[in-house]
């Protein structure tokens, strides 16, 4: 199965919780996704937008430990990139990681930069298929 495939086949499932996520973080599964790398949110264990790379490998989207259900308390990105979306995967490489103090807030939740870190990372993460 492709990765468009497996990213529609957990949006058929999304339930009230990942539609009211989706409306919230529309901007970064958008980004992702013209970016080609398909995007759901995932809700277990905390709020989180995922995207899957060309190798099958993922992006876990999250702000500290998950994405607040409130976007204005979003304060900066962390952006990870591990083989799948568990807990206590192999190996997981920190790709982007903002906090609001260090940044403007602007530039803090800026999703450009949440996507261009990802295209770099993958061009040169050794634990990444090509």
């Amino acid at each position: 199965m492709n990765a468009i495939d497996s990213v529609s086949e957990i949006r058929a499932q999304y339930g009230p919780d990942e539609h009211q996520a989706v409306e919230l973080y529309s901007d970064v599964i958008d980004a992702f996704e013209a970016a080609g790398l398909p995007a759901y949110v995932e809700t277990r264990g905390g709020l989180a937008v995922c995207a899957v790379a060309p190798d099958g490998s993922m992006f876990v989207i999250a702000s500290e430990e998950a994405l607040p259900w409130r976007r204005d308390a979003l304060d900066g990105w962390h952006l990870s990139h591990a083989p799948e979306d568990e807990p206590g995967v192999p190996w997981r490489c920190t790709v982007y990681d903002t906090v609001a103090a260090d940044l403007d807030y602007g530039a803090a939740i800026d999703v450009t930069h949440l996507v261009s870190a990802a295209r770099a990372h993958l061009a040169v993460c050794p634990k990444a298929a090509r």
